[in-house]
């Protein structure tokens, strides 16, 4: 049998390429099409399995060290989380994709009808861009810099919900996972913050730090506020204030 590799490498590419802007539209990543373009270029690799003969275990281990690569690129690594949750839409759409593949072969459909579905998927993927663009305007990369120096980085996602103050010292608070701190400094001092929940009130644990940078602005006036449950919105690992951006 006859194979044409630069057809194969095409057919690879396009297909990768649906499939992770599929991936990209349906969680909503709001990643460039240039990562998709890059991921899906090495995706390319793929095509070895086809020519090269290879065990069962080691064509196993591979695709999945291959598709794991594939969405780092495409999509970035912000947690463990992130990266299954990706990893399982690739797969899910690669199965769906490759199921209806098999129909137009078994229908004697041309391959051309599926080229029709990329540029409808570049025009959802469009207007996902455009809807999406005041959600991203939401997520701030910072860092936060305590009394003794140490600095650590975070992705802030600006809660417009949270516009919590300490009533005494009059600094804005912001929200991070306790666990997350205890990584990077070992805490003795903390500041106990009353605040309302939604039938009674509590004391929030808070750190004073020495200030917090956001989009080249140190902020000195913020209190860090410590939360015994996991933050994960999107990636981000922090919940801004709303008066530190003056709203």
């Amino acid at each position: 049998m006859i194979i044409y590799l630069d057809l194969l490498f095409f057919l690879n590419f396009i297909f990768d390429f649906i499939i992770l802007l599929l991936v990209n539209i349906v969680l909503k990543r709001n990643v460039s099409w240039k990562r998709l373009l890059l991921s899906s270029l090495f995706g390319e690799i793929s095509i070895l399995f086809l020519i090269f003969n290879y065990n069962y275990l080691i064509l196993f281990v591979s695709k999945i060290l291959l598709a794991i690569i594939i969405n780092i690129i495409a999509f970035k690594y912000n947690n463990f989380k992130y990266l299954i949750i990706n990893i399982s839409y690739f797969y899910m759409i690669s199965i769906i994709i490759g199921g209806f593949i098999y129909y137009l072969k078994i229908n004697n459909i041309s391959y051309f009808w599926i080229f029709i579905l990329l540029p409808i998927l570049l025009i959802i993927y469009l207007i996902q861009i455009k809807i999406l663009k005041v959600k991203q305007n939401h997520f701030y990369e910072i860092s936060i810099t305590f009394n003794n120096n140490h600095k650590i980085n975070l992705v802030g996602y600006l809660d417009t919900g949270n516009t919590l103050i300490d009533p005494i010292s009059k600094k804005a608070i912001i929200i991070v996972d306790k666990k997350i701190i205890d990584k990077e400094i070992n805490l003795k001092r903390f500041i106990y913050v009353p605040i309302k929940m939604v039938n009674n009130k509590d004391l929030l644990k808070c750190i004073s730090i020495k200030y917090l940078e956001i989009e080249g602005r140190k902020i000195d006036k913020v209190l860090v506020g410590l939360s015994n449950d996991s933050l994960n919105i999107d990636g981000a690992n922090c919940l801004l204030n709303e008066r530190l951006m003056g709203r």
